[in-house]
């Protein structure tokens, strides 16, 4: 009965999302609409319903431009119109137990695509990752870490996660991990940081890598006794 609730309270949620216009497209911009699996160029000015996922090659970028809310999306990023909207902590919880309830176990691929990462500016103490990469589940977490950088943490952590549960050999990519377990750190969701940092601890790490997560998991720990 949990499922079901949960399941009905998302699916509503789809079903009240807004759509968005495309300003300011610059380079290659596409769009999946609906159900389509085809990807259709987007022009200045289109409208894009809410079941639509914009896509943007290598030096390009769109502004989405909806009711209440502005998003840029940068280069080499894909974001779904559903995931561009305000969230509650409250509604962060349930939808990261909605995910718990989807994401089944399953073996962490190892990612062999060559990237490089470009680390931009401090977002409240985290540096968002971005990652250029034709790999399109790597798209998405870029996509992701815009969201939080435009203020929507909750709705990003959301995306990411659905992320790392359909595209697994995401799973291993150290810094997005920790940018996203540092979101729900800095959210006061004690528990769920310690589990993702928890996880984390068993990736490859650089020596930084290593003793962020093992502070943060030893304060996270003293948090949780007190509680």
């Amino acid at each position: 009965m949990k499922n079901v609730f949960l399941i009905i309270i998302f699916s509503a949620a789809i079903l009240s999302a807004q759509s968005f216009r495309a300003e300011q497209v610059e380079g290659q911009v596409t769009a999946q609409i609906g159900t389509s699996e085809n990807w259709t160029i987007v022009n200045n000015g289109q409208f894009l319903p809410a079941s639509s996922t914009v896509s943007t090659s290598k030096n390009s970028q769109v502004w989405l431009q909806g009711n209440n809310i502005n998003l840029l999306i940068k280069g080499s990023s894909a974001v779904k119109l559903t995931s561009i909207k305000k969230m509650t902590v409250n509604e962060l919880i349930l939808a990261l137990a909605m995910e718990d309830m989807l994401n089944a176990p399953k073996k962490n691929e190892n990612l062999y695509s060559k990237n490089t990462a470009v680390y931009g500016a401090e977002v409240n103490g985290i540096k968002p990752p971005i990652v250029e990469s034709d790999n399109f589940g790597i798209k998405r977490l870029n996509g992701a870490v815009q969201l939080a950088e435009s203020g929507l943490k909750e709705s990003a952590v959301v995306f990411a996660r659905e992320t790392f549960r359909k595209y697994p050999e995401t799973n291993s990519i150290a810094a997005f991990r920790i940018y996203f377990a540092n979101i729900l750190y800095n959210l006061g969701l004690n528990e769920d940081a310690y589990d993702d940092f928890k996880t984390i601890r068993s990736l490859k790490l650089t020596d930084v890598q290593k003793e962020e997560v093992r502070t943060k998991m030893d304060t996270l720990a003293k948090k949780l006794l007190r509680n």
